[in-house]
């Protein structure tokens, strides 16, 4: 069956997302897992048990809402998939889905440390806070029950001591917002050496907020945690 140009532009898209996230150390082996929602019906997604640096677009599976292929002779999809039927099922703004491993960001839920603190203003104007799900056992619906509370309000979040799940508009979206997150982790990371971290004050944080829109990002935001972990001072 001849596939459509949409069909045809997101399997390209979806594949060098893949490979991107492996060159760019997001994800290792055969981790990860990524996806489209072509219409209300179908998910483009990667297959399970294949490395994304490798992938192309032929690789790719399409599946039901309820996460069954299309084609019972394709591949298997990612036994994460769940996530991202979870995240579809609750935001109706959203189009596709990236799960990856970024070391720094994923350290710092293995250390129990705080990502939200609002140090950088992209990441206060483009995702905001920054959460952690309860831990759960990966490719169990433990990770779906996790997650839910925040996918509602979130479109970045990390998963204790397994990984990002960030959603988007479309996959470059997604991806970018796991960029955001590492980037914000690795910033994090070097202020702890230099001896802490200085939040962005109140009074900044308000103005950042206020300017959102500008960008045309509508998601919520916990702006009482933002203001709340922002610096004492007004200015």
């Amino acid at each position: 069956m001849s596939k459509s140009p949409e069909e045809l532009a997101a399997r390209q898209a979806l594949a060098e997302v893949s490979r991107l996230c492996y060159q760019r150390g997001y994800i290792t082996g055969t981790e990860g897992n990524f996806s489209i929602r072509l219409d209300k019906n179908r998910i483009l997604t990667t297959p399970r048990g294949v490395c994304k640096g490798r992938i192309n677009e032929a690789d790719l599976v399409i599946t039901d809402a309820d996460g069954s292929p299309a084609d019972p002779h394709a591949a298997l999809p990612s036994t994460e998939l769940k996530m991202h039927l979870a995240a579809y099922r609750l935001r109706d703004d959203i189009s596709a889905v990236v799960h990856a491993h970024p070391t720094i960001a994923v350290g710092f839920t293995v250390a129990g440390v705080s990502l939200s603190t609002p140090a950088l203003p992209e990441v206060v104007c483009t995702i905001g806070t920054i959460p952690v799900s309860p831990y759960a056992t990966p490719s169990t619906e433990e990770v779906v029950q996790s997650i839910e509370p925040y996918v509602k309000k979130c479109d970045a979040l990390m998963l204790d001591h397994h990984g990002a799940l960030c959603l988007g508009k479309d996959i470059w979206d997604a991806f970018y917002k796991l960029e955001t997150v590492e980037h914000q982790a690795q910033t994090l990371l070097v202020a702890h050496m230099l001896g802490g971290p200085k939040p962005l004050t109140r009074a900044q944080v308000s103005s950042l907020l206020d300017i959102r829109s500008v960008y045309g990002l509508t998601n919520e935001v916990d702006v009482d945690y933002l203001k709340s972990a922002a610096s004492g001072a007004s200015d």
